[in-house]
């Protein structure tokens, strides 16, 4: 008989890049790690005594280095949007961010998800999930993120 569960969070994003001018259209699947930020926004939302954590803001930046869990924000943001779409479906939340053609233009080397307050501003609320991605956006493409975070 098992008398122990995990309790691993996961998360998985589909990057898709559209040129505005063919409508081509290419596609990049990454994994990512949850956050030690994002658990514990978690747990206070469970014991009633955080913020909401509502998920609002997708942030990509240029920093190439690994991911870990203690990480808090992006290594170098390089533009955020806010969340499009959000839904959740038994354990799994489904998450669209988009930029369009004029945003985040340029290498993109990470990728993740903000809440609690974050806001507009580089590097405000709590980092959810952090991604290592390795991806370069044109002026003449939008990106549209679509993440999900399953809890088993």
């Amino acid at each position: 008989m098992r008398t122990e569960d995990t309790f691993e969070i996961k998360g998985h994003h589909v990057f898709t890049f559209e040129n505005i001018y063919t409508g081509k259209k290419r596609i990049s699947e990454y994994d990512n790690i949850i956050l030690t930020t994002c658990k514990n926004m978690m747990a206070d939302r469970l014991a009633q005594t955080g913020n909401d954590c509502n998920i609002t803001y997708g942030a990509v930046g240029t920093d190439g280095t690994a991911p870990i869990i203690g990480n808090t924000t992006l290594g170098a943001e390089l533009d955020r949007s806010i969340v499009v779409s959000i839904s959740s479906s038994g354990s799994i939340v489904s998450i669209r961010t988009f930029f369009g053609a004029a945003e985040a233009v340029g290498t993109i080397a990470e990728f993740g998800l903000f809440g609690e307050a974050a806001s507009g501003t580089i590097d405000t609320g709590t980092m959810i999930n952090h991604t290592l991605v390795s991806e370069v956006k044109a002026a003449n493409e939008t990106l549209t993120i679509d993440s999900t975070i399953t809890i088993p």
